[in-house]
């Protein structure tokens, strides 16, 4: 089909026709096996099985963009988003929008599993935290901005309350040695899996707590 109707100079109805076949595809794949695959699924189990279907999503996404490449003025120009976006505002508007506040618990979940001195697989939270970033970037979403500011009010809440404790029981030089220790955990474990802006917004808040 679409080697047909970029052979042509005029598509006319055809080239509509040919984007609801593209539009339907994608969501086809979305309705019938994204969606039921990630029914009941809880934790670490979630998460991997957002980033298998990403990963699968975004290999047909890229071949239907290169098979449907004629059709890219014509979703410019009569829809407003490139083509190549596309796919990524309609795994957005299907799945991240709906899930955005599962995805993001999970993640910061296992971020505080982590601290508390949980093994965590890091590398998962690495990519999901990565698709985070892509997905704002190609879906214009505020995910990754929405996900540091509670990851950061997270963070206060966390170490507030320890420092409200550790003032309670702790002599100076306790206390100042239980905050440094935080921040060099902090600086451990999250400069694998959090990009630099983040991590060092992130330490800021347990060098604030040092500080109190």
């Amino acid at each position: 089909c679409a080697f047909f109707f970029s052979r042509v100079r005029y598509y006319g109805t055809y080239t509509k026709l040919l984007f609801e076949k593209f539009v339907g595809a994608l969501q086809d794949c979305i309705v019938s096996i994204i969606l039921p695959s990630l029914e009941g699924k809880e934790g670490v189990a979630f998460l991997m099985e957002i980033m298998e279907n990403w990963a699968k999503y975004k290999t047909m996404a890229h071949w239907l963009v290169r098979f449907f490449h004629p059709l890219r003025g014509y979703c410019s120009n009569a829809k407003g988003t490139q083509l190549n976006d596309l796919p990524f505002h309609l795994i957005c508007d299907w799945v991240f929008d709906p899930m955005w506040g599962k995805l993001r618990g999970e993640v910061i979940h296992l971020i505080n599993l982590q601290r508390g001195g949980g093994v965590v697989n890091g590398d998962l939270l690495k990519a999901v935290i990565e698709l985070i970033a892509e997905i704002e970037i190609r879906g214009r979403r505020n995910y990754f901005r929405n996900f540091e500011q509670e990851l950061i009010a997270d963070a206060v809440n966390r170490y507030g309350n320890l420092a409200a404790k550790w003032f309670l029981i702790c002599s100076l030089n306790e206390y100042m040695e239980k905050a440094t220790r935080c921040i060099l955990m902090e600086e451990r474990s999250t400069n694998y899996y959090l990009p630099q802006t983040t991590m060092k917004n992130v330490i800021e808040v347990n060098i604030v707590v040092r500080n109190l």
